[in-house]
């Protein structure tokens, strides 16, 4: 069941201090504390998985937030990571997070899945495609979508207060996870120095006189004029509060179950497969499943002991 765990690998390429960036902002990875502290676990998501998916939905919500907000950028980096976490891609990162016993039916469906493909009716088999096969039954089987799955996950900025000048453009960004772990991965975000122009040169010198983000908006100038002070301020501070998003319920059903149930007519026999194969299976299935992927995790973590043990006998 490798083929699912998807960001994982035995030497990622997101380790700590790899930075991705767009037209306005940075995003470095720092590294993952686990339960507080520094140990296998944290070591292993630091080094055996990669965050470069989890950086780019940072980056695209500062785009999405259509300003520097820092409550804006994580709603919007909130909503990204709940839908991304129940797709392909984030499957790796969200069974990894979770008590076996919480998503062992969706482990057990994916097998069954994978091992009964039907080529006539599903065509070349990938793992995305038994993926995608299988959350189309959860999905629309009230109460078992796999968004039931997501656990208590919070995004937030900190300000850097034992920076000097040369930290003002950066915040700490933390994504905490509530699951099998206490899981925080940690990134630095910097708004970068765009001076295109004179205009924009002229706009950043004049906001260096502003002490509070609302006094632009007392400003007797047009709306253009604004919008150019406010974007050139070292970062806004979020004045009314501390910042910081915490997601407590994920996931909505319609009123309707049967409004979002559209399946051709390959999905359908993949659909059809699955269920009749669950509904064969005895109850001692359960059981072995969850001691399963109890070994297929303590497999991986001896995978990424080895690993931190070849990096450091390299180093010395």
């Amino acid at each position: 069941m490798e083929g699912f765990a998807t960001g994982f690998s035995l030497s990622s390429s997101t380790k700590p201090g790899f930075l991705l960036e767009n037209e306005k902002y940075k995003i470095q990875f720092k590294g993952v504390m686990c339960d507080e502290t520094k140990n296998i676990v944290s070591h292993g998501f630091e080094y055996c998985y990669d965050w470069k998916e989890v950086m780019e939905l940072v980056l695209a919500a500062t785009l999405k937030a259509g300003n520097d907000n820092i409550t804006d950028i994580e709603e919007a980096v909130e909503d990204a990571m709940r839908t991304w976490m129940t797709t392909f891609q984030g499957w790796g990162l969200l069974s990894s997070i979770l008590p076996a016993v919480a998503h062992r039916h969706v482990v057990l469906s994916l097998a069954y899945a994978s091992f009964n493909w039907n080529l006539e009716t599903g065509g070349d088999y990938s793992e995305e495609k038994v993926f995608d096969a299988v959350k189309l039954v959860y999905d629309n089987i009230e109460g078992k979508q796999l968004t039931s799955l997501l656990p208590k996950f919070g995004v937030w900025f900190e300000e850097i207060v034992d920076g000097g000048e040369r930290e003002e453009r950066k915040k700490k960004f933390t994504v905490f996870f509530n699951a099998k772990w206490l899981l925080e991965v940690k990134f630095i975000v910097e708004k970068k120095r765009v001076n295109q122009n004179l205009l924009e040169l002229a706009a950043e010198a004049a906001v260096k006189a502003i002490e509070r983000d609302d006094e632009i908006e007392n400003f007797d100038e047009d709306e253009s004029s604004v919008h150019e002070l406010t974007g050139k301020l070292v970062w806004p501070v979020n004045v009314g509060g501390l910042g910081g998003s915490e997601c407590d319920s994920v996931g909505k059903m319609s009123d309707d179950p049967n409004d979002e149930l559209k399946v051709n007519e390959k999905a359908a026999a993949v659909v059809d497969e699955v269920s009749d194969g669950c509904d064969d299976i005895g109850e001692d299935v359960p059981d072995f499943t969850k001691h399963e992927a109890e070994i297929m995790f303590s497999v991986w973590l001896f995978l990424c002991l080895a690993l931190l043990l070849g990096v450091l006998l390299t180093d010395l």
